[in-house]
């Protein structure tokens, strides 16, 4: 049997193998053409690498020891930094910095020839946030006296160790404040829960059938009208309150009123049996 055909066609498979697997390693060899080159001169010449992983832009500082502390450059977009030294690498601090990340350090004791080091930077931001809520919503917000908007009101990117001092105000009800140190990119939720300012003194008295719209009642001298038993929006302070009944009796009393305080006063029974 003959079996050249069968011979010749081996021989075409590999060569048409061959023709393939050279043209794929051509291919990548120009592809990484310079990683190539790089990797070889990196043996040839004894070099000594430290990659560095941080945020594009980070500033790279070298500090040798008992030297001086140099700029080697920027770490590039694709967050990477690489730095190449003739020989080996001794004793030597890289610092990196970023305006919106806290600062970090590391030293590199040894990097023996043709080895490569890696430092993969944390990167914790410096910069915080705060939220100011109130309850109920819509309180002005002042910032060191600036007003700024309304709650909920929320800024970010606030440097690290920024102190300041929030003041909440909202008609009716009593102003809040409170100081606050923004520290290592902290967000910061604030919430007031105000307290209504408006004073209010209540008229009470044990008898049910009680009719408190024949009664009037005299604020510092000034007649001041009344919503059922109660008179709202007193001014906090110092006041002397005058109740009179239809007939003319009279009880006086000198009180001392707080903001959002509502202070009860109760009617003697003489009062309420000859005044209903």
């Amino acid at each position: 049997m003959d079996e050249s055909h069968f011979e010749e066609s081996g021989v075409r498979r590999f060569k048409y193998i061959f023709i393939i697997v050279l043209s794929v390693l051509t291919f990548f060899g120009l592809w990484k053409k310079e990683a190539i080159f790089g990797y070889f001169s990196f043996r040839e010449y004894g070099e000594a690498r430290i990659v560095i992983y941080a945020v594009p832009a980070t500033k790279v500082s070298l500090i040798p020891y008992g030297g001086e502390r140099r700029d080697a450059g920027y770490v590039g977009r694709d967050g990477k930094f690489t730095l190449v030294e003739k020989g080996e690498i001794l004793d030597l601090k890289v610092s990196l910095f970023h305006p919106y990340f806290f600062p970090e350090e590391r030293t590199f004791i040894k990097v023996e020839k043709g080895e490569t080091a890696f430092f993969y930077a944390a990167m914790n931001s410096s910069l915080g946030s705060i939220e100011v809520r109130s309850f109920p919503a819509g309180a002005t917000v002042f910032v060191d006296e600036e007003e700024v908007g309304t709650t909920p009101w929320k800024k970010k990117d606030i440097q690290d160790g920024t102190r300041f001092m929030l003041e909440v105000t909202m008609d009716g009800f009593i102003p809040q404040y409170r100081e606050l140190l923004i520290e290592g990119g902290k967000n910061e939720d604030v919430v007031f829960g105000l307290v209504s300012s408006e004073s209010i003194i209540s008229l009470e008295t044990d008898k049910a059938d009680f009719d408190y719209t024949s009664l009037r009642v005299f604020l510092d001298g000034k007649l001041f009208s009344m919503e059922g038993q109660q008179l709202r929006f007193v001014p906090p302070g110092k006041r002397v309150v005058e109740v009179r009944s239809y007939d003319d009796l009279k009880i006086e009393k000198t009180i001392n009123i707080k903001p959002g305080q509502t202070l009860h006063l109760k009617l003697p029974d003489w009062f309420v049996e000859d005044g209903s």
